[in-house]
Formats: structure tokens, sequence, C-alpha cells
């Protein structure tokens, strides 16, 4: 599935004018322009860890801009599920993306750690409250049995 940027600022409670700067200061977000869906949700992923860095951290975009293109890039195309179980570490050079069992072996320098699934966890969270109730929608035309062995069409 694929998500517009509008759909992405409303799940992340970003301001348009915080997304056009971060698409200016982010090569890898750049690449999504226009009005249609192109977001991954590996895309909202990097997103949301970006938010939380931001937010709850204090940290400028544009200290840690490159680093954290590095993240867009790296989440770009992949599916939740494949997220869960990985952490961005943001070092003081670079940032990637590395699976939780190998984190210890990554932290020979100071690092700032952010695992991904408690955020899918909000993610998931907050899309299926925003759903419809009732997703088959309303019959036009009550069932009717057939009787056995008869085709049409």
């Amino acid at each position: 599935m694929r998500y517009t940027q509008g759909q992405v600022r409303d799940l992340l409670d970003i301001p348009v004018e915080t997304f056009r700067t971060w698409r200016e200061l982010l090569p890898a977000l750049g690449r999504h322009r226009g009005h249609g869906p192109t977001l991954t949700p590996g895309d909202i992923v990097s997103l949301a860890v970006i938010a939380e860095i931001v937010r709850d951290y204090g940290i400028k975009i544009g200290t840690v801009a490159t680093r954290l293109s590095e993240i867009v890039e790296a989440c770009h195309g992949l599916s939740w599920l494949s997220l869960e179980d990985q952490c961005v570490l943001i070092g003081t050079e670079s940032a990637k993306l590395t699976p939780i069992q190998h984190l210890t072996a990554d932290l020979a320098q100071t690092k700032l750690v952010v695992p991904c699934r408690p955020i899918i966890a909000r993610l998931r969270g907050t899309l299926s409250e925003a759903e419809p109730d009732g997703t088959q929608g309303h019959l036009q035309f009550p069932p009717s049995a057939l009787r056995g062995g008869e085709r049409h069409g």
C-alpha cells in the first residue's frame, strides 16, 4: 500500500511547512513529489523515527539531515513486518538500520538508538482507528441460493 504526503502528515501530526523542510533537507524524501500516493510503509516508519527524534530529543533536522536521509533510503519499499525487529542507529558520522539482535555489536561508539517496533505499533493502532467500520459495506442485492450444478455466465 502507498500513502500520500497528506495522509502521512496527518498520521504523524506534521505541519505542511515541516514536511516541506524535511523534503528539502532529505534527498531521499525529495523524490516523493506530487499529490499521488508514493510513500510506502517503510517511508512512514522512517519519517516517524525522524519525528520522534526531532520532537522527543530536540535534535534539529538540519544537523542530522544527511544521516537521516540514509535511513529514509534504507526503509524505502520495506514492509512494516520486515522493520519490526530493526532499530535505527544514529551516530556522529552515519546512520543505519540494524537488526535488534545485532545491536550490541554496533555500539562501539555513542549512538542514538530508536527501536522500530513501538513506532510501528503506534502507527498500526492509529491507522486501524481511522478505518471505517464494516469494510464490506451495504449489499445492494440480497444473497440468493442457486441450485447445484447450475451455472450462469
